[in-house]
């Protein structure tokens, strides 16, 4: 057996296998031998017919056997005389041969990424801290205020109200074929401008003919398909409904178990710091991660991301019952940033030698327990499992590598938007 290794990219490999023409016939003759006990050819008993003419008559038929039968077990043992652990299954991707010559396999297959972590001290790291600001509370209440909101009949449409309305198909003759309801935001919907511009100010009982799309744009109504794109159909607005806000006082507070007003602002500027110290460990642990893959770049295997990929869609797809394959590609980008993360600290782990000692595990846990408002030995009792498990062990380590990065590393303000280049995409 010759066997020849061709680097495609990092993680893709090529192997091109020959088998000698001699061995290749006998692994085929054997296979040969056993297809003709279950063929018939006529004038001979099962089992008892020459063997050439098995051949004449099922001669594709046994080399496509052969090719299953024996093809993969050329490729395992290639893989083990060259020592190679694929992360896939390898696929041939082309055979060749013909009785009397060389047999003459290719296989495609990923292998892990040869990484190399040079550059991660005295980097220049876009980062910048969030400031708190007060207007963050006002934007809380706001939701708040949302949340508790009671929803009335309006006179007349105004935007972001609610609208109940019928829209009918007409023919050429404005007579109605089709009836459907929809219920849409005012401003705030896929349909076209002019079809907007008409529902402002209409009332409940109103009828006129409207455009819902455009030619040129994409419909993402099921009923409107192309050919109904750019017609006018008649619309009747059958409900106006308007959120009706509380008013932001002690008792608005009271409703949500607060004292007045004023405590309750003072607990959600509270809330709004712990959160904003949480995401911004959040945003300068992908900010010193990102930093490191851009200028340590390698690729990690296809077959990986996907199969990655596919676990993180899998519960908005059940949730929501949408085909796997067609929510995948929105995890796939997501799934790569975090299996070059891991494989990226997996490296620094080892260049750093780091080691987690008690008092930085004992450190961690006091401020799991700090960020849920817990105390110490009540969140070592509750999470004991988790903080014995290697999971907890591993972040620990992590977190050694990001205050590493940190320390070495020097924080520079966001890129700002070049407003040329800005208005040329636009």
């Amino acid at each position: 057996m010759e066997v020849k290794i061709n680097k495609l990219k990092n993680c893709e490999r090529e192997m091109i296998i020959t088998i000698d023409s001699q061995e290749a016939s006998k692994d085929y003759n054997k296979v040969l031998k056993k297809f003709k006990n279950y063929v018939m050819i006529p004038g001979f008993r099962k089992g008892k017919a020459p063997l050439n003419m098995v051949e004449r008559k099922y001669g594709d038929h046994a080399k496509e056997e052969f090719y299953n039968q024996k093809i993969g077990d050329y490729y395992q043992k290639a893989l083990q005389e060259k020592e190679i652990n694929p992360v896939n299954m390898g696929e041939p991707t082309n055979i060749e041969w013909k009785k009397g010559k060389d047999l003459k396999a290719t296989f495609k297959f990923e292998v892990m990424p040869e990484i190399e972590i040079e550059k991660y001290k005295d980097l220049e790291v876009p980062y910048e801290k969030t400031e708190f600001k007060k207007d963050m509370i006002d934007g809380t209440l706001e939701e708040y205020q949302n949340q508790l909101a009671k929803e009335i009949d309006a006179e007349t449409a105004k935007e972001s109200d609610k609208i109940t309305a019928s829209v009918k198909f007409l023919d050429d003759d404005d007579k109605v074929t089709k009836e459907i309801d929809r219920e849409f935001v005012l401003n705030d919907n896929p349909y076209c401008k002019s079809f907007n511009k008409k529902v402002e100010d209409s009332k409940v009982g109103d009828e006129f003919k409207a455009k819902l799309f455009t030619k040129s744009q994409e419909s993402k109504d099921e009923d409107i398909t192309d050919k109904f794109k750019d017609r006018e159909f008649g619309v009747e607005i059958k409900s106006i409904k308007r959120k009706e806000l509380p008013e932001l006082n002690d008792d608005f507070a009271k409703d949500l178990e607060y004292d007045s007003l004023d405590d309750l602002k003072v607990k959600i500027e509270e809330e709004l710091k712990v959160k904003i110290k949480k995401d911004d460990k959040q945003k300068l642990k992908q900010a010193l991660i990102s930093k490191v893959l851009e200028v340590n770049p390698f690729e990690v295997p296809k077959s990986i991301v996907k199969k990655y990929a596919e676990d993180m869609a899998k519960p908005s797809a059940e949730q929501y019952n949408i085909e796997l394959d067609k929510i995948v590609p929105m995890y796939e980008q997501m799934a790569e940033f975090n299996l070059k993360s891991h494989y990226a600290i997996e490296e620094l782990k080892k260049q750093e030698k780091v080691e987690v000692s008690e008092e930085e595990i004992e450190e961690m846990i006091s401020e799991a327990a700090e960020n849920l408002n817990m105390e110490v030995e009540k969140y070592k009792k509750m999470y004991k499992k988790q903080i014995e498990s290697d999971q907890f062990k591993y972040a620990a380590q992590e977190k050694k590598i990001i205050d590493i990065l940190e320390k070495n590393s020097k924080f520079v303000p966001y890129p700002k938007e070049d407003k040329k280049d800005s208005k040329e995409e636009k």
